[in-house]
């Protein structure tokens, strides 16, 4: 542990920026890894042309169940930084065991509640009579691993904040494998269904959960995690909650706006449902790659402001948007290059149904990812923002510019006969990353202003 750590306060930027979002990249695609295992496997060897669409259409259910608490997490991760820039020991031991406890708890009150209404937005969402039944059941058993879920989040997220971003990569490369070999074995020799790949899911990611706390137990650092020191802080909690809850409910909303366009979705034949299952996995490992951005810019953004180094979080800014366009560009359009083949990895070809769905993922896919670097910038501005506590402006930018107006797109301009298509559902995704960038980047100025005075203001009294 003491090896992986790195103090972004000192040396060079550009690089560091760099080589921190590597693992942070990789992580996050080791994390689709276990919907890819999910959905390849219960697409090719199932033996149900329904299951695909089953398991595909409880995407945006559950990344509303748990995008609340991996939202609030946001909040944890900030204040870490700031407190490790700072070299406050206290206040971090009391805001890692504040916000583990928290995962926990919060975990378990998300998966019960989500357990009750999870029937009833399958029906919101006009999911299919011939596929609710199987989604239903798949989803269910997810919602029995969002404690595991939160908790490793929680737990990796405290790591990257000191600046480890190795080490969730190896826990999440080890419990992916894991998910891979249980999936084929589960679904191939047991010969089970959807069923088979949610246990899948669920077992691995409590494996993560007891991995990360098994490395924070271990470490002799002022992070070390004690059983016995559990708590909620209700000072650091506060402040968690001040900075984590705006994205948090930012988070849910996206996911309420998600659920919309699966609802607009589940209007097209099955086939497109099931394509869409496969563009958003796809598609999935672009927004990987930009998010990872927003994480490093939350770290490096957070431990020079609270070390007092203004000239270097505004360095980090420039640098990560830089970093995030060209690697989002180069990622994307590999994909779109690739679109055929990488389609053609979720479908049995011998399926009567197969062209039509590769079809549609190749069409959304080249859709989406044509211009998804707009994506990363808005990552970066928005983890930027929050990483100097910026978390209720940010919110309410990212709010306004992509959900309200991708919900209101989705409603009233997707039904007109000139949009009701494909290209007239997902052409609302560039157009709301454009404007909710617009709108961050306005907020950006007020923090600079202050840094600004504040660097004035140290240059006088020395």
């Amino acid at each position: 542990m003491a090896r992986q750590k790195v103090n972004f306060t000192e040396g060079s930027l550009f690089d560091k920026i760099f080589f921190f979002t590597i693992p942070l990249m990789l992580s996050g695609i080791l994390q689709l890894i276990y919907n890819m295992a999910d959905r390849i496997v219960i697409g090719r060897y199932a033996g149900d042309p329904n299951a695909l669409a089953a398991v595909g259409c409880t995407g945006s259910i559950n990344n509303l169940i748990v995008n609340f608490l991996i939202g609030v997490s946001v909040g944890c991760s900030a204040i870490i930084a700031q407190y490790y820039g700072a070299k406050k020991k206290h206040e971090l031991s009391r805001t890692v065991h504040t916000s583990i406890t928290f995962a926990l708890i919060g975990g378990i009150i998300m998966a019960v509640i989500a357990f009750i209404c999870v029937r009833s937005l399958l029906e919101l969402i006009d999911t299919k009579p011939d596929i609710i039944d199987q989604a239903e059941l798949y989803i269910k058993i997810i919602i029995l691993g969002v404690p595991g879920s939160a908790v490793f989040n929680f737990g990796a997220t405290i790591l990257r904040a000191i600046g480890d971003s190795k080490t969730p990569l190896i826990i999440l490369a080890t419990t992916g494998f894991a998910n891979v070999v249980l999936n084929i074995l589960f679904v191939v020799c047991f010969k089970m269904n959807v069923e088979g790949v949610a246990l899948a899911t669920i077992i691995s990611q409590y494996m993560s959960a007891v991995a990360v706390i098994w490395t924070l137990y271990k470490s002799n650092e002022d992070y070390q995690f004690r059983f016995k020191k559990m708590c909620i802080d209700a000072q650091i909690f506060k402040r968690i909650i001040s900075i984590g809850f705006p994205s948090g409910l930012q988070s849910t909303l996206f996911s309420i706006s998600n659920v919309v366009c699966q609802g607009a979705i589940n209007t097209f034949p099955t086939e497109v449902v099931s394509g869409n299952t496969i563009a958003s996995t796809v598609d999935g490992l672009t927004y990987t790659a930009m998010h990872s951005f927003q994480q490093s810019a939350i770290t490096f953004a957070g431990q020079n402001y609270g070390a007092g180094k203004y000239k270097r979080v505004k360095r980090s800014l420039i640098y990560s948007m830089i970093q995030v366009s060209v690697v989002g560009l180069i990622v994307s359009w590999t994909e779109i290059l690739f679109a055929n083949q990488l389609a053609s990895l979720f479908v049995d070809k011998t399926a009567e149904n197969a062209p039509q769905i590769i079809a549609a993922a190749v069409e959304i896919s080249r859709l989406i990812l044509c211009v998804y670097f707009l994506c990363g910038v808005m990552e970066v501005l928005s983890g930027y923002l929050r990483g100097l506590g910026y978390s209720f402006s940010t919110m309410v930018c990212s709010l306004l510019g992509a959900c309200v107006c991708r919900i209101l797109w989705f409603e009233f301009i997707f039904p007109l006969p000139a949009f009701n298509s494909i290209f007239g559902l997902y052409i609302s995704y560039p157009i709301t990353w454009s404007l909710t960038a617009l709108l961050l980047a306005l907020i950006c100025i007020k923090p600079c202003k202050a840094m600004k005075k504040a660097e004035m203001l140290s240059d006088t009294t020395k």
